[in-house]
Parts: C-alpha cells; sequence; structure tokens
C-alpha cells in the first residue's frame, strides 16, 4: 500500500513537471517560434526542479543528503531527457507530427521511465 501511495505522489508530481514542461515547449515554439530543441531545453531545466523538489521533499520524504539526491535524480533526468530528444528528433524527421505536437508526444514518455529510476536508485536512502 505504501508502494501505491509514493506513486500517486510521484505521478501528482510528474503531472506538474510535465504540464509545465509541455506548457513551456509549447509556449516557446508556437508563440516565440523558437527552435524545438532549444524551447525543449529550457521547458526542461524549469520541469527538472519542479520535479525535483516536489519528489525530494513529498514523494520520498527527503532520503538523504539533498546533493546526492540531486546528483543521482540529474542524471535519471538527463537520461531521460536524452530520450525525449531522440523521440523528438524522429517524430520532427518524419513530418507525421508538426513540431509542437511532436515536442508534447515527446515529454508524455519521460514520467514512466524516471519513476522507475527514481525509486530503484535516484531517491534510494543510503544504507
Amino acid at each position: 500500500m505504501q508502494e501505491l501511495f509514493i506513486a500517486a505522489r510521484f505521478g501528482m508530481v510528474g503531472l506538474a513537471a510535465t504540464a509545465t514542461h509541455i506548457g513551456i515547449v509549447w509556449s516557446l515554439i508556437a508563440h516565440l517560434d523558437a527552435p524545438p530543441l532549444l524551447a525543449n531545453l529550457a521547458a526542461f531545466l524549469l520541469a527538472f526542479s519542479i520535479s525535483f523538489t516536489g519528489n525530494y521533499l513529498w514523494t520520498f520524504s527527503a532520503p538523504g543528503s539533498p546533493g546526492r539526491a540531486v546528483l543521482r535524480f540529474f542524471l535519471i533526468a538527463a537520461a531521460a531527457f536524452a530520450a525525449n530528444n531522440i523521440l523528438l528528433l524522429a517524430l520532427l524527421s518524419s513530418g507525421l507530427l508538426s513540431p509542437p505536437r511532436a515536442a508534447v508526444v515527446s515529454a508524455a514518455i519521460v514520467p514512466g521511465i524516471s519513476f522507475i529510476a527514481s525509486r530503484l536508485w535516484g531517491f534510494k536512502p543510503p544504507r
């Protein structure tokens, strides 16, 4: 039952971070004509700060050193961001979706990868 609560909290934080990511990337591309990969980077950095803070303080209840946790979570987020960009590039190259829609699709995949890695390693308290 405790795992369900942790997953639910991670999901709520993830929804807030993902909504922020999607809103920022969409706005930068659609309204400011920003290059999609640059817009995606800016959105990722803001979403990362929301995600780390929410997960460290609320989801996983400050498990150990914040420096250790932020480093691990950044590595997880960076790997997920790389996967996100690879997918974004593939979607943009395919021409199947407009750039804003391609960015939304690629950003929506990251949370599942991040939860598993965060639970098993990123926010695991030291022994």
